[in-house]
């Protein structure tokens, strides 16, 4: 584990600074996941204006509510970091949910990561996350940094509880949410979508998830976070 942090902070280290401005900055409204999270959002996005609104043990009627309160038209990407604490037999909560924030917002870029939580009378979280894939689709351009399918790969990364991540784990998981963040400002229509080729030069916060990602390739040999990250980053 001591190897695996040391590595996360060997990337922090060399990565680049991101340069892209934001426009009016990202909002980012989560529960206890988020709360582990957010300490290392501002290490990847340095440039990025972030507000974090946050509260441990909300749902997603709860995480609406962050996001009224935080909310500011000029903001140009916003994180809806929920579902873990709704009910897994009643995902219609969390699509009533993103629905409503995508209301509000038009056409404004949203990362919704995908749904790690307890299994409740049998029912995991499968229904949530279709909620999470179904809603992407039907709003291009969507971001959804797969944070369940890191934890099944990696439990190693998580708390005795299983549900809430590690600091090493908290970490993976800002990187997740800040190259969703990246897409979102980039115009990527998925995380790990190629840059819009008819542009003259390379934008900026793409390079920065260039080097990024070829930084990460080159750590494979110091453990497993050269390995998680060659495979979450591509």
């Amino acid at each position: 584990m001591l190897a695996v942090a040391s590595a996360m902070l060997a990337v922090a280290g060399c990565a680049p600074p991101a340069s892209a401005s934001g426009g009016g900055g990202v909002l980012v409204v989560g529960d206890s996941l988020e709360e582990l999270t957010s300490p290392y959002l501002g290490r990847y996005l340095p440039s990025v204006p972030l507000t974090v609104d946050a509260v441990g043990g909300s749902n997603s009627y709860q995480i609406y509510e962050l996001f009224e309160q935080s909310y500011d038209p000029s903001q140009s990407v916003i994180v809806f970091d929920g579902g873990t604490n709704d009910n897994p037999a009643y995902p219609q909560i969390l699509a009533e949910n993103l629905n409503k924030v995508s209301d509000v917002i038009g056409d404004r870029c949203m990362v919704v990561p995908t749904v790690h939580g307890y299994t409740v009378n049998g029912i995991d979280n499968s229904g949530k996350n279709r909620v999470v894939q179904e809603f992407a689709a039907s709003r291009p351009g969507t971001q959804t940094p797969d944070w369940a399918g890191a934890v099944a790969a990696h439990p190693e990364l998580m708390q005795a509880d299983g549900l809430h991540p590690t600091p090493a784990g908290g970490e993976l998981r800002a990187q997740l949410i800040a190259q969703g963040i990246l897409g979102c400002l980039a115009g990527e229509s998925t995380p790990s979508a190629a840059p819009q080729r008819q542009e003259t030069r390379p934008r900026p916060e793409l390079e920065m998830v260039s080097r990024f990602q070829q930084r990460q390739a080159e750590l494979v040999e110091v453990g497993l976070l050269g390995r998680l990250a060659a495979e979450m980053l591509g």
